[in-house]
């Protein structure tokens, strides 16, 4: 399968799972699963008044943003690290500490590519020769192609980072796209970490269901966007 049907093929796949947990959430709402899911919500219930009742809530901060520096080196879950922040703290709170988190991750492995070189991924992204053209460009079409990176989740945090580092991009700019295109996962993140106490309820499922239309969207959306810059570049 080529870079192209396999990243339409991604996109497809990923827009289909938003839309059947979106199915799933609204079957949970029936009569028939509701007093089974009555019991388990008042378990989850007496685990959200144990986490609102946490002391030291500076140390789970600093907790937070240790497990941010252990991702430069250890392949943590991006998502965990979200969801705990939005577990115990107010949905802007967690943004916050969030961001303050993915800036530091991103700067530090940014710095990493730019005195180390950019890494395997380079390698195996430079396999796709549209996507080699981009990255070796010095056109704007480096900044659109950051932005779907961050958007799209399974392409790697660290991996990006420090191949843009590497490729000595304005740390400025770098840092701006990055949060552009992250952003909209570290809030829904966040949103699902503040209502993981009620699992198959809207307030839970359907930042999950966004996340999965964003992304089937952007890898799309991507793929459509190296096609169009590549097909522009042979005209000329």
């Amino acid at each position: 399968m080529n870079r192209s049907l396999l990243l339409n093929f991604l996109g497809v796949v990923l827009i289909i799972l938003g839309f059947a947990l979106l199915a799933l959430t609204l079957l949970m709402q029936t009569q028939q699963f509701s007093l089974r899911y009555e019991a388990f919500l008042q378990m989850l219930s007496n685990l959200d008044d144990a986490v609102a009742n946490l002391p030291l809530k500076g140390l789970i901060v600093v907790a937070i943003l240790l497990i941010y520096v252990a991702k430069s080196l250890v392949p943590i879950p991006m998502s965990a690290v979200c969801v705990i922040a939005g577990m115990v703290f107010p949905t802007p709170v967690a943004v916050l500490i969030n961001i303050l988190g993915f800036f530091g991750l991103t700067t530090a492995k940014y710095a990493w590519g730019k005195h180390l070189g950019s890494g395997i991924i380079y390698k195996l992204l430079c396999r796709y020769e549209n996507i080699q053209r981009i990255l070796e460009s010095d056109t704007s079409a480096k900044d659109v192609l950051l932005v779907g990176f961050r958007l799209v989740p399974v392409v790697p945090i660290n991996s990006i980072s420090q191949i843009y580092g590497a490729m000595d991009f304005s740390f400025v700019r770098y840092t701006i796209l990055s949060l552009l295109g992250f952003l909209p996962r570290i809030i829904s993140y966040a949103m699902v970490g503040r209502h993981v106490y009620n699992p198959f309820s809207l307030a839970f499922m359907l930042p999950i269901v966004i996340m999965f239309e964003l992304s089937g969207a952007a890898l799309i959306a991507v793929n459509a966007f190296i096609e169009f810059y590549n097909n522009k570049i042979k005209s000329v």
